[in-house]
């Protein structure tokens, strides 16, 4: 309801006012009287105006709530350092570069001359890196005239010419490969005395020896790298030596190894045939007799190897058949233990072995160059060596190794002054028993690109000489030092010394100063002797070197064979060219 504005709105307020006067006085007045009961209506317009009422309830309630804690942070004031600054110099910055890897030749040429019409020269050359293979070549010469002789007028000058050519071809497992050679030796047999030449009626010119040899071989290997399949190594050499003399030897020389890995052994079998042809011939009363000497070795050689921790062992049989000799058949052990201490500081080593082995004319040139021209040829049969010792690592420059060796032969091969168809100026071959004991010890020490050292000393006892009485030509002593010292790579000094000890010499002709023995034949002790060598080198460049080389320097006239002194002092000068 809506009051007009004025006096009709003050009117209705004023009842208003009264009316609720009057409610007062008569809720006092029922108060008061007991029974009272009035009925009032009240008539007129009235605006009346409500509030919300804000009541309690009647039940109290529980509200739960979770109180956070604060995260209490501490704050710094940050204050002012106060820093002191000091200028330095600033150093040259060094960057570390490492050399670039040397340049690979592919050959070189060393050249000289000396003393007693001594030439020297030495070349090599292959054609470099390459994976679908390789090949090269190589010659060596050297010659004198001698001046060793008693008298001058006995030829001693000799020569030695030697030339390689081989070939690699590879593919992804395999290689094939293949060479020849040429080897040209010449000596002469001047170790007797000059008076007796017109006695025995001796020819000077025909007092020399010449050996070509003419040689071939091919080898074929596999490379396979798992343990499923088998790995094969055959080789084939073939040489045809002939003499001054009309002599002539061929040589074939077969092996074929199989090797295949299972798991930690690795199993191997070789096989091998040595054929060997002699033909010489030897003199006799009134003329020569031809002679032929056929021998073969076939060989089989099973073995086992094994690694167990630091342990090695390999272990075989040998068995050996020889067209010639009492006994066709041989066999042999083979069993080697090697034990690793402190990842190789020590590791002692021992084992057991034997083999047969085919005697060449060619082999016995090679060790004794006046021999005679008709030696027998009988092979070599190394009945048992035990040997034990042990090796290691002192430092990481330095290694060493020292052990006994204890060796019986059958048929070993003596060397004594023959006098049947010579004064005594050959040296003729004698096959016998020979058992001997070897202490050896040796040291190598090694600074990178300064310098080098070795030595090694081998202390000999013989014993079981078969009919000899004595291990004639053999050493009681040796001893071997060799160094290198390289100062700013510039001078290159190179010195070796080799010391022999005595040795017993027989002849079957008569010694001047020994007295013979009811036979005839003499026997006499050679010296020890020493032979140093010294070498210096000078570097102009990586390519061109200059180099003096001085033999014998301890000026010792000393006999490596009875009746064959050595060449006195000389010296060599040449130079190395590199390309």
């Amino acid at each position: 309801m809506q009051l007009a504005k004025g006096k009709g709105h003050y009117s209705s307020r004023l009842k208003s006012f009264f009316i609720g006067v009057l409610i007062a006085v008569s809720s006092q007045v029922s108060a008061q009287i007991d029974t009272l009961t009035s009925n009032y209506t009240f008539t007129g317009d009235l605006e009346l105006k409500l509030r919300d009422a804000n009541k309690l309830p009647v039940n109290a309630q529980l509200y739960e709530d979770s109180v956070k804690m604060m995260k209490i942070q501490y704050s710094l004031l940050p204050t002012r350092k106060n820093f002191n600054i000091e200028v330095k110099p600033i150093t040259p910055a060094k960057i570390n570069f490492e050399d670039k890897l040397q340049k690979l030749y592919r050959g070189y040429i060393k050249a000289g001359y000396g003393l007693w019409f001594t030439p020297l020269v030495d070349m090599y050359y292959t054609d470099g890196r390459s994976r679908k293979g390789a090949f090269g070549f190589s010659y060596n010469h050297l010659s004198s005239a001698g001046g060793v002789a008693v008298d001058d007028s006995i030829p001693d000058h000799f020569s030695d010419n030697r030339f390689d050519f081989w070939g690699k071809y590879f593919f992804k497992k395999t290689a094939f490969g293949g060479g020849v050679n040429w080897e040209r030796n010449l000596t002469n047999w001047y170790g007797f005395n000059p008076e007796l030449i017109d006695s025995a009626g001796i020819s000077l010119p025909g007092l020399k020896q010449r050996l070509n040899t003419l040689g071939g071989n091919l080898t074929y290997h596999t490379y396979g790298r798992d343990s499923v399949g088998m790995n094969y190594k055959a080789e084939i050499a073939i040489r045809n030596t002939s003499d001054f003399l009309s002599g002539k030897e061929t040589n074939v020389d077969l092996n074929v190894g199989v090797s295949e890995l299972v798991e930690t052994e690795l199993y191997k079998v070789q096989f091998g045939v040595n054929y060997n042809q002699f033909l010489n011939f030897e003199p006799a009363l009134f003329d020569t007799m031809e002679h032929t000497e056929d021998n073969a070795i076939i060989k089989l050689v099973p073995t086992a190897f094994t690694v167990w921790n630091d342990l090695r062992v390999t272990a075989g049989l040998g068995f050996y058949l020889q067209a010639r000799g009492e006994v066709p058949l041989h066999f042999y052990p083979i069993a080697e233990l090697r034990y690793n201490i402190l990842k190789g500081l020590l590791v002692p080593y021992a084992g057991v072995r034997g083999s047969l082995n085919q005697t060449t004319y060619l082999g016995l040139y090679r060790e004794n160059p006046f021999i005679v021209n008709y030696p027998d040829l009988v092979n070599v049969n190394n009945k048992l060596e035990l040997y034990g010792g042990i090796s290691g690592s002192a430092s990481a420059s330095s290694s060493f190794n020292a052990g006994v060796n204890h060796t019986q032969y059958e048929n070993f091969n003596y060397f004594i002054n023959d006098s049947v168809w010579r004064p005594g100026n050959q040296m003729q071959v004698v096959y016998d028993n020979l058992t001997a004991l070897n202490l050896y010890g040796e040291f190598s020490l090694k600074a990178p690109e300064k310098w080098t050292a070795y030595l090694r000393g081998d202390y000999f006892m013989y014993s079981d000489f078969g009919n000899q009485e004595h291990p004639w030509h053999q050493p009681n002593l040796k001893i071997t030092a060799t160094a290198e010292y390289n100062l700013k790579d510039k001078f290159i000094l190179q010195t070796e010394i080799i010391y022999v000890g005595e040795r017993w010499a027989k002849s079957l002709f008569p010694v001047e100063g020994i007295t013979p023995l009811a036979d005839g034949s003499t026997q006499f002790k050679l010296d020890g002797f020493v032979d140093a060598n010294f070498k210096i080198e000078y570097r102009y460049n990586k390519r061109l070197s200059g180099w003096v080389l001085l033999n014998n320097i301890a000026t010792v006239k000393y006999q490596r064979w009875s009746g064959y002194r050595v060449q006195r002092p000389g010296a060599l000068l040449g130079i190395t060219y590199a390309f």
